[in-house]
């Protein structure tokens, strides 16, 4: 290597050594005279709550650097929570931030979060925790998530005892019931009058999948929610539900083939009266599994006869006088 040459490495070299060193120069520089959030906390520990309390939590906070700090946002880690803060926070001022907590429909041990984003260099992002466990004034026997499982035309229901807490007579007001249009509850008094069964029962008329609270009134408490999952059956099981087939050409020689499990659930044996489908678009072939128990539907589109662009259609499947639809859809090109 020649000594020209040498020396031109050499100096590139130097000049990228003191480019990375005056740009790591004033990295530093900007981390030591920009702004320093300082928490005093940054976790709330709560005890003794009852469910429905009103739980408010706050976060001192110090700049500790030498510019403004700027909190741009607080994002709880779920609406439950109320975010109040100090924007603007000059340098050796003290800043705050309240957040607030409904616990109405929250049993047991709770950990709920929110990411403060400051515009400290050394630490843009810092996590407050309020964490905690809440009691209830009335204990549900079966717990507070209740299996609401069985078949259509067997009027299914689930049964629950509540009953104090504490030991003492129980006085229920009654049961706010927002699905009313799936469910139906009922209360009964025990003997001894000191405690409750509380009856949950499906009113739906078509096989379903639903969830959601029904809330226990108890005079002078917050009101006391149940988590009802719900799962009603009927002759038969259908997975998938939707059938999607991506794009296909018109022309093509290859059968893009889906498959529908239909299984027998709430009969003795499966038995599928009709197909109910557009034949000159489809090609469904029935082929048993397991015989009165398990059938797969083979289905594939007929793409000479189907319109170019997206399609969506049913394919019903009867049995007895109930017809449960699966959605086929796809893109013709």
């Amino acid at each position: 290597m020649s000594r020209l040459l040498r020396l031109v490495l050499l100096t590139a070299a130097l000049a990228v050594a003191v480019f990375v060193n005056s740009a790591l120069a004033d990295t530093a520089g900007i981390k030591n005279n920009g702004p320093k959030a300082v928490f005093d906390k940054m976790e709330v520990v709560y005890t003794n709550v009852h469910e429905g309390d009103m739980l408010k939590a706050e976060f001192p906070f110090s700049n500790q650097g030498k510019q403004n700090l700027i909190i741009d946002s607080v994002t709880p880690s779920c609406g439950c929570t109320v975010a109040e803060f100090d924007r603007i926070t000059p340098p050796g001022g003290k800043g705050m931030i309240h957040l607030n907590l409904d616990t109405s429909g929250i049993s047991g041990s709770f950990r709920k979060t929110a990411v403060v984003n400051t515009n400290d260099p050394t630490n843009p992002f810092i996590t407050l925790i309020m964490t905690g466990e809440t009691a209830s004034k009335v204990k549900v026997e079966k717990g507070r998530r209740l299996d609401l499982v069985g078949c259509l035309d067997q009027n299914p229901s689930v049964t629950t005892g509540l009953s104090s807490i504490d030991g003492k007579p129980l006085i229920v007001a009654g049961v706010e019931n927002p699905m009313q249009e799936y469910l139906t509850t009922e209360l009964s008094h025990s003997a001894d009058n000191r405690s409750y069964t509380l009856t949950v029962r499906s009113k739906v008329k078509e096989p379903m999948e639903f969830a959601g609270p029904i809330y226990v009134l108890v005079p002078g408490a917050p009101k006391v929610s149940i988590y009802v999952v719900a799962d009603i059956r009927g002759a038969f099981t259908v997975q998938p539900q939707e059938l999607y087939f991506g794009g296909i050409k018109k022309g093509q020689q290859a059968e893009v083939l889906r498959s529908i499990a239909v299984n027998k659930t709430c009969v003795d044996k499966l038995k599928i009266d009709k197909l109910l489908y557009d034949s000159d678009h489809f090609k469904v072939e029935q082929r048993w599994v397991e015989h009165d128990k398990q059938l797969l539907l083979v289905v594939s589109p007929r793409p000479e006869n189907l319109p170019p662009g997206p399609f969506e259609e049913k394919l019903g499947i009867q049995s007895g006088d109930k017809i449960y639809y699966v959605r086929m859809k796809g893109i013709v090109n």
